[in-house]
């Protein structure tokens, strides 16, 4: 147990005591005292979920607009244990120049076969020494309505041609359109000449 589990739960416990003492010694309108109790558990709940963010875990939230692939790691489906699998990027943002804008963070993607194609292919590329970047546009109700019947399409291209299929410009996952590449070089400003000659 770390010392962070350790504060946490200290953090629980006063909390409680001071519920308790609050529910105990007033002499309060039984209202009060269970509005509090539903504030107090309802804040147990929020934090141990927001705490998870936190802890290193991959989050299912958006991945930043620009980034760089740093690794991938693909859980299939398994029927047997009826997991519907997932894809785990470990990715860094970038700013527009392609600097990075903060510190490496792990997403969790849900599967699909034409996004597991795509990070294979990308995981190749940094195998081979080569740095991948990426972005993560949004997509309207229209492009989701398109996007779902291409990947219909793309379902049965796969059963027609039993092999994997993915677009290699674009992924659709969710409500995110992917594109994965080679990590284009640092744009650097220019630079301005002070002096002349002498």
């Amino acid at each position: 147990m770390t010392l962070g589990f350790v504060g946490v739960i200290a953090a629980y416990a006063i909390v409680a005591v001071l519920l308790l003492s609050l529910n105990v010694a007033p002499r309060w309108a039984w209202w009060v005292k269970a509005t509090a109790i539903i504030i107090t558990s309802a804040f147990f709940v929020i934090s141990y979920y927001s705490m998870i963010d936190l802890m290193g875990w991959p989050v299912k939230a958006r991945l930043p607009g620009k980034f760089q692939m740093l690794w991938a790691k693909v859980n299939e489906p398994d029927k047997l244990l009826n997991s519907p699998g997932a894809i785990y990027m470990w990715v860094e943002a970038l700013d527009a120049n392609n600097i990075p804008t903060g510190l490496p963070r792990a997403y969790r993607l849900p599967y699909t076969q034409p996004l597991e194609t795509g990070i294979e292919n990308a995981l190749d590329m940094i195998a081979a020494g080569q740095e991948v970047g990426g972005t993560a546009d949004m997509m309207d109700e229209q492009e989701q309505r398109r996007g779902q019947d291409e990947q219909q399409m793309a379902q049965l291209q796969q059963n027609q041609a039993d092999a994997g299929y993915t677009d290699p410009a674009e992924l659709r996952v969710e409500n995110m359109v992917l594109t994965l590449g080679a990590l284009q070089n640092v744009a650097l400003p220019d630079k301005e000449f002070i002096g002349g000659a002498n």
